[in-house]
């Protein structure tokens, strides 16, 4: 919960949109980056409190004082420089590019039956 209250003091928001209301709401959610809200906080801040706060409790931080040290300074062990793949950062455009995709397909599909 401490790692909630760090990123809601840097960016006023949840880092999870609305919270979970139920265990469903869990696996709907995903996290938004701190650097997406304000560009100023460093990659490694972000990544601290993404570990902070994951969904799940194995992922999480484990001790308050290793939370304190990855915010005073940059973790090795963290992974804060990877560039994290189009269906985290923004599922809905993954989605609706891969759905066009496939709709592009099926045309060309049916046009070749079509042709025969």
């Amino acid at each position: 919960s401490l790692g909630v209250i760090a990123y809601e003091m840097l960016t006023g928001k949840l880092p999870y949109a609305k919270g979970f209301s139920n265990a469903r709401d869990i696996t709907k959610r995903t996290y938004t980056g701190v650097r997406t809200i304000r560009d100023d906080i460093p990659t490694w801040v972000d990544a601290a409190l993404a570990k902070a706060v994951a969904k799940r409790p194995s992922e999480r931080t484990e001790a308050l004082s290793a939370l304190v040290e990855d915010l005073q300074r940059p973790n090795a062990s963290l992974a804060y420089d990877r560039p994290r793949p189009l269906v985290e950062r923004n599922p809905l455009a993954f989605w609706k590019g891969l759905s066009a995709l496939l709709a592009l397909t099926i045309a060309a599909l049916l046009y070749i039956i079509a042709r025969r």
